[in-house]
């Protein structure tokens, strides 16, 4: 679990949402760069995370699934 206030607390809260988070933004709210994003999303996914992936109007949108 990620410490409150980070930004990896921030991605989890993202991608805990119904409608998810795209990579761009995720990159607005975090500043991070897109190579860190899908970095950080293997890193959840590593970890035993499920993430959800779908194309929506031509974006592809992460969120989290319920374990």
């Amino acid at each position: 679990m990620a410490r409150a206030g980070t930004k990896q607390a921030q991605l989890v809260n993202m991608l805990a949402r119904d409608r998810g988070a795209t990579i761009r933004e995720i990159v607005e709210l975090t500043g991070w760069k897109a190579n860190t994003v899908h970095s950080a999303l293997s890193t959840l996914r590593t970890s035993g995370r499920s993430i959800a992936v779908e194309d929506v109007d031509g974006e592809r949108r992460y969120r989290l699934e319920a374990n």
